[in-house]
């Protein structure tokens, strides 16, 4: 389900690490969403895959809302740096941890670093929390995420996202 007006919202990079971030957008109401294509991209899959996959009335599409996954997408509005407008469509935080969800089931590699970083991050501060310390801040936050997102993943594993990253880069007609 899609609103037909594009609404527009307050879009931020969402940093992880250096290596990972997404796209996210601050709704006028104060919900957060996360743009389609780097949800997909920050789980391991091509950044159209959760708009193909939804499209059809497929097995993976019936796994997500078995999980939970509403797709509830929202369309904002954005600018290029040429100034032209364009719309984004948009997921809720919710959807993206069923996103995640099924990416670990799956088995995708990005999808378990994402997940495991993240659960380490929560973790270490409910039980710093717990113990009277302080909660972690973004920079603290931001270096666990990476330790624990490097650490899940194989030398493969780091090697395909360099392939990725590369053929991205390259050129169309180019070698």
């Amino acid at each position: 389900m899609s609103n037909l007006t594009p609404i527009k919202a307050i879009r931020e990079k969402i940093i992880f690490s250096e290596e990972l971030s997404i796209d996210g957008y601050k709704m006028p109401d104060g919900e957060y969403r996360i743009g389609l294509s780097s949800a997909s991209k920050a789980i391991g899959y091509s950044e159209n895959w959760v708009r193909r996959v939804l499209n059809k009335s497929g097995t993976t599409a019936k796994a997500l809302q078995g999980l939970g996954f509403e797709g509830n997408f929202l369309e904002v509005a954005r600018e290029s740096n040429q100034g032209n407008s364009y719309t984004e469509r948009t997921i809720s935080l919710d959807d993206f941890k069923h996103l995640i969800t099924y990416g670990v089931i799956k088995k995708k590699q990005k999808a378990i670093a994402f997940s495991t970083a993240l659960t380490k991050i929560a973790l270490t501060d409910f039980f710093r929390d717990a113990f009277g310390e302080t909660q972690l801040n973004i920079d603290e936050k931001r270096k666990l995420f990476y330790q624990a997102y490097a650490e899940s993943l194989s030398f493969e594993d780091w090697l395909e996202m360099d392939r990725e990253d590369v053929a991205n880069l390259v050129l169309f007609g180019e070698e």
